[in-house]
């Protein structure tokens, strides 16, 4: 119960730390990601995330938010993460502690000793080895007891950093220079979903320059297209994945007499054999005699 109770603690601090950093709105978009320029999911305020994880409103790309979310071998979510247990409650009969240094049940830790170097201290109310019970027990560099998984971390809210990170992410509990859009200055405005540092980019095409006039809002960064639409009528009618228009992706793209595509460009041929016997020399993508 206790452990219950400080995981909806960590939570709420959680959720004010975020609607600080995002103006002040925490609910997810219509098209899955949290809004507001937030950056926790993926630029822009978009849903990113990738390789099965879930979007969170309030902790970003995370493995769950709900317990249906794991897999019966670690079967509880816990501040995003699947684990084996949450909370003692969760553990029984010979291992009834659930140590916050792997989240697995334990028998019941008796001293420090017993207990390993990433949760060092034996809650000896509870049985736990945890990383802290209060922010006493924290050094320096991570002064603050996270009260949902008991471990030392920089910060719980936006007050605990300093003027140079002062956005504190809420998943990892480590300030960052930002975490929306809304944190980043005219000249460097959109905030990196991997770094959370402010950089050059876009969220539209009126940023963008003549040389690369739209704005691909996935990556926020300014480029030639973002469709074949916008290369059509040129010599050059193809969108890549990167935003460059070019001649070709594929030999579909193409049309006799040069009918196959090589380095986004048509030709051809690719091989010797591909020329006909009047001209059995590829060269440059050219049949030649």
């Amino acid at each position: 119960m206790k452990q219950r109770v400080h995981g909806a603690i960590g939570a709420a601090i959680a959720a004010v730390a975020l609607m600080i950093a995002c103006g002040g709105s925490s609910g997810a978009t219509a098209g899955g990601g949290p809004g507001s320029g937030s950056a926790l999911c993926g630029p822009n305020g978009t849903n990113q995330c990738g390789g099965g994880q879930q979007c969170d409103a309030l902790l970003g790309c995370v493995e769950c938010t709900v317990n249906s979310n794991c897999p019966a071998s670690a079967s509880h979510c816990l501040d995003g993460s699947c684990v084996t247990c949450a909370s003692n409650a969760d553990c029984g009969g010979t291992t009834p502690a659930c140590w916050a240094s792997d989240r697995q049940c334990h028998a019941a830790c008796t001293n420090n000793a017993s207990c390993p170097g990433k949760a060092p201290l034996c809650n000896a109310a509870t049985g736990d080895c945890v990383g802290c019970v209060s922010g006493t027990d924290c050094p320096v560099a991570a002064h603050i007891c996270n009260a949902a998984t008991q471990l030392c971390v920089q910060c719980a809210a936006n007050a605990d950093c300093p003027a140079g990170a002062p956005r504190c992410l809420p998943r990892s509990g480590q300030c960052v220079q930002c975490t929306s859009n809304l944190d980043c200055g005219s000249s460097s405005p959109i905030c990196d979903p991997e770094e959370f540092k402010c950089r050059a980019g876009c969220t539209g095409d009126a940023q963008c320059p003549a040389a690369a006039p739209h704005c691909n809002t996935v990556t926020s960064s300014c480029v030639q297209c973002t469709s074949s639409a916008q290369c059509a009528g040129t010599a050059t009618p193809v969108c890549t994945d990167s935003g460059k228009c070019v001649q070709c992706t594929a030999d579909t793209s193409c049309a006799a007499p040069t009918s196959m595509c090589v380095g986004e460009r048509c030709v051809q041929c690719k091989k010797d054999r591909d020329c006909p016997a009047a001209a059995p020399s590829c060269d440059n993508g050219l049949c030649k005699p």
